[in-house]
């Protein structure tokens, strides 16, 4: 049907053309992602040349390579020897005096959260996601259930910082043994880490800066900084396919994680470890731990807000 008028648009003339630009455009689309990936895999290729250009310049110093140890530095060098760069230091001294460091043992922690509800991440062992599918692993528990649960070690049951907000209220008896960090943080607790040995956090890389603090027992914790990304299998969220590198069969499934650039260090009580976003890490219980990790810094701490994907 056609519309009269002087000015009127001719439909089956724009009709007849949208078709034809339609049959056109899906022509083009069958070509155009040979194009797109060769365009992305180019441009992957030399986001990779240059991460390695800069990791090459770096060691040339053993200063700017290195992983540093600091002694309690103030707020101001905080910020602009590690903050601000993006670079990850060992922190001491900075929780002199907190009580917990001495009393939250197993039998302590059991007698003072005592038989409050807990949220944990239970079921770990059947299933190599687990970190990924957190929700799927959430169970609860009587406080003194899930200790005698971690005091025989494993990975199967583990309070995390995702469980966070579910025990805010289990554990409120606790933040009296805690003290404050203030010449990095705002002044709000961190978030709980509490598990046997052997609890283990596969391979990934966080959305903010982090400040892991370690009140009981050891963590050894491997870090790996954002140059490696290419070598580590990464197709999912924030985590690695290699899972953990120091494991001879997962290396054997994922060669080129074998020669990463990588820390290995073990934090003991009253360590801090700032990790700054985007470097990977894997952390694993050496022994019974309690572990706070803070994320609430005096500076802006975005990155999560548009993260892809």
């Amino acid at each position: 049907m056609r519309k009269s008028g002087k000015n009127a648009p001719d439909l089956s003339l724009t009709a007849a053309t949208a078709d034809m630009q339609m049959r056109m455009a899906l022509r083009q689309m069958n070509f155009m992602p040979a194009a797109r990936d060769d365009e992305t895999g180019m441009a992957l290729r030399r986001r990779e040349w240059l991460l390695d250009v800069m990791e090459r310049q770096r060691a040339l110093s053993p200063y700017a390579a290195g992983l540093l140890t600091a002694d309690h530095p103030s707020g101001d060098d905080f910020l602009h020897h590690f903050y601000a760069p993006g670079r990850p230091v060992i922190i001491k001294g900075a929780m002199t005096g907190w009580p917990a460091l001495d009393r939250w043992t197993p039998d302590y922690l059991a007698a003072t959260v005592g038989e409050a509800m807990v949220e944990y991440q239970g079921g770990r062992d059947a299933a190599a996601d687990y970190e990924l599918m957190k929700d799927r692993h959430k169970r609860t528990a009587p406080f003194s259930r899930f200790i005698q649960l971690v005091r025989d070690g494993g990975n199967d049951a583990y309070i995390t910082a995702y469980n966070s907000a579910a025990n805010a209220a289990a554990f409120k008896g606790l933040e009296p043994d805690l003290g404050y960090l203030d010449a990095y943080l705002t002044r709000a607790h961190g978030m709980l880490w509490l598990g046997g040995e052997g609890a283990f956090t596969p391979l990934h890389f966080d959305l903010t800066n982090n400040l892991l603090a370690q009140v009981t027992g050891t963590k050894r914790i491997i870090l790996i900084p954002p140059s490696q990304t290419g070598r580590l299998a990464h197709r999912r969220h924030v985590f690695s396919d290699v899972q953990d590198v120091t494991d001879p069969r997962r290396l054997d499934a994922y060669p080129a994680a074998r020669d990463v650039l990588r820390y290995e260090l073990v934090l003991t009580p009253g360590d801090l470890l700032f990790i700054p976003i985007g470097w990977w890490h894997q952390v694993r219980s050496e022994s019974f731990s309690a572990m706070l990790t803070y994320t609430n810094f005096r500076w802006p701490n975005a990155g999560h807000e548009n993260y892809p994907g």
